[in-house]
């Protein structure tokens, strides 16, 4: 089951991915200033990791306003025969499972997910985790090769620096400084203790130009970026099925070198920036080495996109509102990771075949006329099981009716009366979650179970349209949804009875055991 709840989340994680980059993108083009603002590209690689994690949590505590997806199930092997309510209790819930599938009173077995799905579902796991697997051999080996270009290197120490053209007149706190003959970038290379790698070739640049690139690395240090640089790599790591988890990370580093280029150009004049982009291009003509995963170089080609970098360090990075940039941040990502969970189905097994033989499905008793009308417990209400119909799993009857709705909404009692249950044990068992029994007028009763909160207490007397709680998937449930069961005088009856005819908002499942009850 785990297996395909991931196959879900992982789909859901692609859409998400790929609503995330086109509103950056847009953005991008209506504000060419976001370019070099780092927040909103991490922002939306973390939204789209919290899709996936969030997409793995039990449908009982995953909001979600959608109804359950069914998919073909199987029986699978049942325990015990059927057993028997405790002596007082309202008739069990045969099948309470919010979207037509579910455990009956405690006996029975699941619908289980059919084996071709199951097998999907593993196949995909399999493949994440060699994906994963691969994902973090390419890392290690990323940090081997840095780790062999810091052996090989020399440490300068302070009368190497003072000595040394671009750290001249340069008043901040160092990191360790090495230096290395190899074709390489400067770089900026570890978290915890980050170390300035810088090639040879580097001394035969203007001095000014030295002094500039040399800037340019340690901003990367004052703004942090190996922390940020860090992250986008776990999450893509994490997701390294979803190609714009990658074009999210890309977009990030470009962002930190623009943003490092304002800050170190800020207040420059047209010729020092003239310096800048020619030492850019001189380092990108003497790196013959790729670029190192694990570090921020100057010269890496993080995009195909070297001229624009020059042309915004000619011309200055545009300005970006910072309200649009909150905005971005701060609501309209959170409201895609929001949007992604929210519209994340449930899962739901059906039985396409016919319930077994072995019992034959009792005739509903015939409802008394003279009934009085409820108000209907919940605003809208969709049924994924009826009264009377034949349980799959066991092949006894359903007591109840289920309603497919969302955790979190609103229950009402549909008549007035006084509270005689609210408790998560009813009976002595767990099997009903959350759980409302109202005692009305002229022998009626009405049980509410696998709620997600109950709002009145026992004793209580609720008016008509009272909320008593909200629904979930409490106690034996495979999904959200409410079930409800209505007695007259000891014996249960349709729902229908008092709340007027439902079959015009159902599930096909629903319908088509309905028939089948009906023709049995």
């Amino acid at each position: 089951m785990f297996a395909l709840v991931f196959l879900q989340a992982s789909i859901a994680s692609l859409l998400t991915g790929a609503g995330a980059w086109l509103l950056l993108h847009a953005a991008a083009r209506a504000w060419p200033g976001l370019e070099a603002r780092r927040t909103p590209w991490l922002l939306a690689a973390a939204a789209i990791a919290g899709t996936l994690a969030l997409g793995l949590l039990p449908s009982a505590v995953r909001p979600s306003i959608v109804p359950a997806i069914e998919l073909p199930g199987v029986r699978a092997a049942a325990n015990a025969g059927p057993g028997h309510a405790p002596a007082g209790v309202l008739a069990t819930d045969q099948g309470a499972a919010g979207n037509d599938a579910g455990f009956d009173d405690g006996d029975a077995a699941l619908i289980a997910p059919s084996p071709a799905l199951l097998w999907l579902g593993y196949s995909w796991l399999a493949l994440y985790t060699a994906g994963l697997a691969a994902t973090a051999a390419k890392w290690l080996r990323a940090k081997r090769h840095l780790d062999a270009l810091l052996a090989a290197s020399t440490r300068l120490d302070c009368a190497a620096l003072a000595a040394h053209a671009g750290f001249e007149s340069l008043h901040r706190n160092l990191p360790e400084v090495r230096e290395i003959e190899a074709p390489i970038g400067p770089m900026l290379a570890g978290l915890a203790r980050p170390v300035l790698l810088l090639p040879r070739h580097l001394r035969d640049f203007d001095p000014a130009q030295q002094r500039l690139v040399i800037e340019h690395e340690l901003t990367h240090l004052a703004r942090r970026d190996p922390l940020w640089m860090h992250a986008s790599f776990l999450l893509q790591a994490i997701q390294w099925f979803n190609p714009m988890v990658a074009r999210l990370g890309k977009r990030l580093a470009w962002a930190q070198e623009l943003g490092c280029d304002r800050n170190v150009l800020q207040g420059l004049p047209p010729a020092q920036r003239r310096h800048y982009a020619a030492a850019l291009v001189t380092q990108m003509r003497t790196q013959a080495l790729p670029d190192h995963g694990t570090a921020l170089a100057f010269g890496s080609r993080t995009v195909d996109a070297v001229a624009a970098r020059i042309r915004m360090i000619r011309d200055g990075v545009p300005a970006m509102p910072r309200a649009v940039n909150s905005a971005l941040s701060y609501a309209a990502l959170p409201a895609v990771l929001a949007a992604s969970v929210l519209l994340q189905p449930a899962l739901a097994w059906r039985l396409d075949d016919a319930a077994p033989a072995a019992q034959p499905a009792p005739a509903a008793a015939a409802q008394p006329a003279g009934l009085p009308h409820w108000q209907a417990p919940m605003e809208s209400m969709r049924v994924s099981a009826f009264f009377g119909i034949l349980h799959a799993p066991t092949g006894r009857l359903h007591r109840g009716m289920d309603f497919a709705v969302p955790t979190g909404t609103r229950i009402v009692a549909p008549a007035e009366g006084v509270v005689i249950a609210s408790t998560n044990r009813y009976a002595g068992e767990n099997k009903w979650g959350e759980l409302i029994v109202i005692e009305h007028a002229n022998g009626l009763r009405s049980l509410y179970a696998h709620m997600d909160k109950r709002m009145v207490r026992l004793g209580e007397r609720v008016a008509t349209g009272q909320q008593i709680g909200t629904s979930g998937a409490s106690g034996k449930a495979t999904g959200p949804h409410l079930h409800m069961e209505v007695s007259l005088d000891g014996d249960n009856i349709d729902p229908q009875a008092v709340l007027g005819k439902l079959e015009g908002n159902a599930t096909r499942t629903a319908l088509r055991r309905l028939k089948a009850s009906r023709a049995s």
